[in-house]
C-alpha cells in the first residue's frame, strides 16, 4: 500500500517518495458527542441531541536506510511533510496484486515489482500531532524503522470526494453514507432561469426555499444556506431561509415552479 498526500496547495506526494511500504490503514468509526442535561429531583436526563465530532485513521509502514545519515534525512523530511499545523488530504491507495495465488517457495522474487496501486474512493483532511518513528533492527546491512502515527480528521469528521461542480435536472446523484449538510460542507445550487413567475419555489425532497420576488427569464439565483442572491443581489429578507441536506439511500428529488438549468457547485460525497 501507499499513501497520497495533498497538500492545501495542491502539491502531492507519496510516501512512498521517502521509501517507506505502508502495512495498515484502519480508520475509526466517526466519534458521537451528545449534549444532555441533568435536573434535580428529575429520573434520567434531557437529551438534546448529538453529533459527530472527529474520525481517527492510524496508518502503520515501513522504511529502510542504509546508514544513521540517510534513516536521519528521511526521518526529516517525513517530519516536515507530516508535521503541517495547517492539515492536509490523505488517500490510501490500495494494492492490487497481479500474481496468482501461489504456495510458499513457489516462485521467488520480483513479487512488489508485480504489484500496482488504487486510490480509494474518498480522502481525509486531516492533520497528526507526532509521528512516531522506531528502529526494528538490522536486516541484511541496512537499518530497518518503523512509522507509525493517528491522524485526526479537521472539520468535517467523514472521508469525503474532491469537491465538483456539476449539473442535474430532476434529482441530486448523491452517493455518500451520511448526511451532506449545507450548512457543515457547504454546497451552492446555482439556478438559472428560462421562464418567469411572480414568486420562486425550489424544493430537494422535503425542503422548501421560498421567494417573493418577482422572477424573470435568465435571472441567476445563488443558495448556500446562508446566503441567498439573484443575480448578485441579496434577497435574504424575501426568502424563507430554508437549507438543503442531501440524504443518503433517498431520491434527492429536485422540484421548481420556474424551467431552468441548475447546477451544484462544491459537490461532495461524504462516507463514515
Amino acid at each position: 500500500m501507499d499513501l497520497l498526500v495533498e497538500k492545501l496547495d495542491g502539491s502531492r506526494y507519496y510516501l512512498s517518495q521517502y521509501k517507506v511500504l505502508i502495512t495498515e490503514f484502519e480508520e475509526s468509526a466517526p466519534s458521537v458527542t451528545r449534549n444532555s442535561k441533568q435536573l434535580d429531583q428529575r429520573n434520567g436526563s434531557i437529551d438534546f441531541g448529538g453529533w459527530h465530532t472527529d474520525k481517527t485513521i492510524n496508518v502503520t509502514g515501513y522504511y529502510r536506510a542504509d546508514d544513521m545519515d540517510e534513516e536521519e534525512m528521511l526521518r526529516e523530511k517525513l517530519y516536515a511533510l507530516l508535521s503541517d499545523p495547517n492539515g492536509y488530504y490523505i488517500t490510501q491507495l490500495k494494492t492490487l496484486p497481479h500474481t496468482p495465488v501461489e504456495r510458499p517457495g513457489e516462485t521467488s522474487g520480483g513479487y512488489y515489482d508485480k504489484l500496482s496501486n488504487y486510490p480509494s474512493h474518498k480522502r481525509f483532511l486531516v492533520y497528526t500531532e507526532a509521528p512516531e518513528m522506531e528502529l526494528v533492527g538490522n536486516v541484511n546491512g541496512t537499518l530497518l524503522y518503523k512509522l507509525t502515527t493517528e491522524f485526526k480528521t479537521m472539520k468535517l469528521p467523514y472521508g469525503e470526494t474532491p469537491p465538483a461542480d456539476i449539473d442535474v435536472s430532476s434529482n441530486v446523484p448523491y452517493r455518500g453514507t451520511v448526511p451532506c449538510n449545507q450548512l457543515e460542507q457547504g454546497f451552492t445550487v446555482q439556478l438559472t432561469t428560462t421562464g418567469s413567475a411572480s414568486s420562486l419555489s425550489f424544493k430537494i425532497d422535503d425542503t422548501e426555499l421560498t421567494s417573493s420576488n418577482a422572477v424573470a427569464a435568465g435571472d441567476v439565483f445563488m443558495f448556500s444556506g446562508f446566503s441567498y442572491t439573484q443575480n448578485g443581489l441579496s434577497i435574504v429578507s424575501k426568502t424563507n431561509k430554508a437549507y438543503f441536506t442531501l440524504q443518503p439511500d433517498k431520491p434527492n428529488r429536485i422540484a421548481c415552479n420556474v424551467p431552468g438549468t441548475i447546477r451544484i457547485l462544491g459537490f461532495q460525497n461524504l462516507y463514515a
